[in-house]
């Protein structure tokens, strides 16, 4: 008798793992040894509900999925509105996309600047310049060039519409890899605020802003800045944009604006540029505040206590180092309600969690969310974190256990966390 071939579970897995190292033959082999997994081409295996086919990124495995009855108009499952293929694909795998069967939309169009084919759509249909693509965007989000961008805006769209996942307009998702685009919007009249000046390195409207509201000089990326109507709603895009809490000052650093930068710091209050000394890792400024006002970390907003959370959950070690030796309080509350050696669990980040200890952190504290304490989010970390393939878990957890945390009643985690927990990696080393 033949012993059996591998589950479904487990091709699935196969595929998968080919799949994502754009191993084209080696998808093609597993599918022609196992042609019962045709059956399942159009299936989501990738984030956000998405089938193989959205998420390609070479003509060979485009060929691979298709000869093997892939959907090439497949489009990923995801509440707020699904992507397609010719959504993300880079222009010449597009272009190949299209030549095989590819449907382009009014999304695809404007984004890859193929106006001819958008003039056709919008006069088949007008409204289409308001329909809702992936994440409930509307092709003016999508938009490529500043001329699809103004073509589109001829026709009736929505220069502020705003897209259903991430409440956020056109020109929030642009200024990242668009700033061309952005910059043509602005001029059109779009929506503003601080941090998109920074990111365009556009002094005037900074300054306006400043002028009219001169506390938007605190202005940071979260929720209480960019607040959601729809509880679903994934948070603002300025989150991928530019980055989690980050300030119009940090904006301005990255992106290179030292003219923008120089007015934020004029205009900022003592307070802020402490803050934003300790979040650029600017130790000379960060002692100079200090020997000028001495006792500010006490007076700071619960607000501006809660960044050196923010700046554990960013990973950002050297930041949290400073503000505990400032004086933050090392039990602050940030996302989830967690604290930062929660954060640095989490991460993995053995060095950011010994910088924590040397402070007497609350080794058993849980968080609001998922009612963890630094251990339990170490272990889920391992496995799931956001930097689970290259954090060091193993070491992260026994630097916990050394601490006093107490170990979970049930073992789990990474290989390299469940040796620690059953004692075969020490935890006193």
């Amino acid at each position: 008798m033949d012993a059996p071939g591998p589950d479904t579970a487990t091709l699935v897995e196969e595929v998968k793992t080919a799949f994502a190292s754009d191993d084209a033959a080696g998808v093609r082999a597993i599918l022609h040894r196992h042609p019962q997994m045709k059956a399942l081409i159009n299936q989501p295996i990738g984030p956000f509900d998405s089938p193989a086919i959205v998420n390609i990124r070479s003509r060979e495995m485009l060929d691979v999925l298709v000869d093997a009855g892939a959907d090439i108009n497949a489009r990923s499952r995801w509440w707020a509105g699904g992507f397609g293929l010719l959504d993300s694909a880079e222009p010449d795998l597009a272009a190949y996309a299209i030549e095989r069967g590819a449907i382009v939309d009014a999304h695809a169009a404007a984004r890859l600047g193929m106006l001819d084919r958008l003039r056709e759509l919008v006069s088949l249909d007008p409204s289409v310049v308001h329909a809702r693509g992936g994440d409930g965007q509307t092709p003016l989000h999508f938009a490529g060039t500043p001329e699809a961008a103004r073509y589109l805006l001829e026709s009736g769209a929505d220069i502020n519409a705003r897209d259903v996942d991430h409440e956020s307009t056109p020109v929030q998702y642009m200024l990242k890899e668009r700033q061309d685009v952005a910059h043509y919007l602005v001029t059109r009249g779009c929506r503003t605020d601080l941090l998109m000046a920074s990111a365009l390195g556009d002094l005037d409207l900074g300054r306006r802003h400043l002028d009219a509201d001169p506390g938007c000089i605190r202005m940071r990326v979260n929720s209480d800045w960019f607040p959601m109507v729809n509880p679903r709603a994934g948070g603002t895009i300025y989150q991928w944009t530019l980055g989690f809490h980050v300030s119009a000052h940090h904006v301005a650093r990255t992106f290179g604006h030292q003219d923008v930068l120089t007015l934020l710091l004029e205009r900022s209050p003592v307070d802020a540029r402490l803050v934003d000394a300790c979040w650029s890792a600017d130790e000379a400024a960060l002692h100079a505040i200090r020997r000028g006002h001495p006792g500010l970390v006490e007076r700071l907003s619960e607000d501006d206590r809660r960044e050196v959370a923010h700046a554990a959950r960013n990973n950002q070690a050297a930041v949290v180092r400073l503000m505990l030796e400032c004086g933050w309080p090392v039990a602050a509350k940030g996302q989830h309600y967690a604290t930062p050696l929660h954060w640095a669990a989490f991460h993995g980040n053995a060095e950011m969690a010994e910088t924590i200890l040397r402070f007497n952190p609350p080794l058993e504290a849980t968080d609001a969310d998922f009612h963890g304490t630094p251990l339990g989010w170490a272990v889920h970390g391992s496995q799931h974190g956001w930097y689970c393939r290259t954090g060091d878990y193993g070491a992260t957890v026994a630097t916990l256990i050394r601490a006093g945390a107490r170990r979970p009643d049930a073992i789990g985690g990474s290989a390299a966390v469940q040796d620690v927990l059953r004692g075969s990696a020490s935890a006193s080393n």
